[in-house]
């Protein structure tokens, strides 16, 4: 549930033509959202707005998915990347983890993803 509004059944391409006004309403500055298979909307105050497909992977196991996901989002912005490039950064990551049946990232190597 996002704004008290039940999202769930949203196409990422609608969620990202909802987005700014929301958050815009509710004083967000940034923003990403989520949507598993579907990949992740972002959005920021300063017009950043898009949609970060999710990569097609052999799924084995979930776990720890939205975390490498976090993390590498986390990582991106810390680097001075922007909102796109860390989303991407964080499914480059969640795709490692969800393919494997460790629920770590198998490797994390900062030069790979652009970050020096």
């Amino acid at each position: 549930m996002l704004f008290v509004q039940d999202m769930d059944e949203l196409e990422p391409e609608r969620l990202m033509e909802k987005l700014p006004d929301l958050s815009k309403r509710a004083g967000i500055r940034k923003m990403v959202v989520t949507m598993g298979a579907k990949g992740a909307v972002y959005y920021t105050e300063s017009g950043e707005l898009g949609i970060c497909k999710a990569h097609k992977v052999d799924v084995i196991d979930t776990t720890g998915a939205g975390d490498a996901f976090f993390s590498g989002v986390t990582a991106g912005i810390t680097y001075g990347k922007s909102l796109r490039e860390s989303c991407e950064i964080g499914t480059r990551l969640s795709a490692s983890v969800i393919s494997t049946k460790e629920n770590v990232c198998p490797r994390f190597r900062p030069e790979e993803f652009g970050l020096q």
